[in-house]
């Protein structure tokens, strides 16, 4: 059976299957954080579907920032604490 999985926020990830119950023909074990209700079909710009419980509702799509080069943010943290730097040095 096919199911919608969701993160912890309710935030829509994508499809996965539930298993049937081998115990109980017809009968499906839900995995964790998904339901049998689809998300929305049209999405527009900027949106994201959002389980609420029952329904689907529509949210500002998550923005995530690029990752940080780690050279960067040391050489900046290094700059910032020259106390730092100089037991670097030594």
């Amino acid at each position: 059976m096919l199911v919608y999985q969701y993160d912890y926020a309710g935030l829509y990830l994508g499809e996965t299957t539930a298993d049937e119950s081998p115990l109980e023909e017809g009968k499906y074990l839900m995995p964790a954080r998904c339901t049998a209700t689809p998300p929305p079909t049209e999405i527009p710009e900027g949106k994201h579907p959002r389980w609420a419980g029952s329904a689907w509702d529509l949210v500002n799509a998550p923005v995530s920032a690029p990752p940080e080069d780690p050279i960067v943010k040391l050489q900046e943290f290094l700059a910032q604490n020259p106390d730092v730097a100089a037991l670097i040095s030594a």
